[in-house]
């Protein structure tokens, strides 16, 4: 992994509860955050992506693969990993207060933390792990696009509600995390920049090549019957990448860069690339 990032929204609720006097809580979410992020690095690494980073975000994490594409299997499995790793820290967590109730007096913000860290990100809103699934799921019976933006209506349904909760807390009990809930949430819809990298519909595979003159190019070729995430996987970012499919009849088929974007946006992942060529 090459390096560590840090989401600016992350900086600002540090700053916010640093002038609030809420120092400790802002290492309590720093902590929780980073083993929520490492979970999906190493189920990540399990399922055989290669890292390249991980971004510190207000309630969560984010994963940079360096394949940026997976399958639908591996990225629900990817996404779940980091709120079950919340889930199971905080039952360990209160399971010590058994054995050794004193343990509470220190842990009770850890506990709530992970809680909060879990079910906050299993919420069905994009670049949130729920958010993840939630497209994960339904590209198998849409196209991604189409899936991306069912799951953009709820950012915006959730977005709505944070933010009627945040303006409802201005009158009874002032709740801060309720507005940059709402914040995050609508951030994460429209800006592509800092969204979740391993998701398809973000993909940057190709990089902007034409100011070079010689270009390298990467050739290889594919079964018929091949998914498309495991022809994304075999891309490289720095190449003009050309694939070769193979048909039943043994006969070529020639997929360029501009065939692929369009792809990898219209299919879900785990489509054969034999059931694209029928469309």
């Amino acid at each position: 992994m090459k390096k560590l990032g840090i989401h600016p929204l992350f900086l600002l609720l540090g700053v916010i509860l640093f002038c609030l006097g809420l120092v400790k809580i802002f290492f309590i979410y720093l902590l929780v955050v980073f083993l929520h992020e490492l979970s999906h690095a190493f189920v990540a690494k399990k399922l055989g992506y290669k890292l390249e980073k991980i971004s510190l975000l207000p309630f969560g994490a984010q994963l940079s693969i360096k394949q940026n594409f997976m399958s639908s299997h591996d990225e629900i499995c990817v996404s779940l990993a980091g709120p079950a790793m919340n889930l199971m820290l905080a039952v360990f967590t209160v399971s010590l207060w058994w054995i050794e109730p004193v343990i509470f007096n220190f842990t009770q913000e850890f506990v709530f933390a992970n809680i909060m860290t879990a079910f906050v990100n299993l919420l069905p809103c994009y670049p949130l792990d729920g958010g993840r699934i939630c497209i994960a799921l339904l590209s198998e019976k849409f196209e991604r696009g189409k899936a991306s933006q069912i799951c953009f209506c709820f950012n915006y349904f959730f977005s709505f509600v944070f933010l009627a909760c945040f303006a409802a807390s201005l009158f009874f009990e002032f709740n801060l995390t309720l507005g940059l809930m709402a914040f995050f949430i609508f951030f994460g819809t429209v800006d592509d920049k800092r969204s979740g990298e391993y998701l398809l519909q973000n993909m940057k595979v190709f990089k902007n090549i034409n100011h070079k003159n010689i270009i390298q190019v990467k050739s290889f070729a594919v079964k018929f019957d091949t998914p498309i995430y495991q022809i994304a996987k075999e891309l490289d970012k720095n190449k003009y990448n050309i694939i070769y499919v193979i048909m039943p009849n043994n006969n070529l088929k020639i997929l360029s860069e501009k065939n692929l974007e369009r792809i990898f946006i219209a299919f879900a992942p785990d489509t054969k690339i034999s059931e694209v060529f029928k469309k």
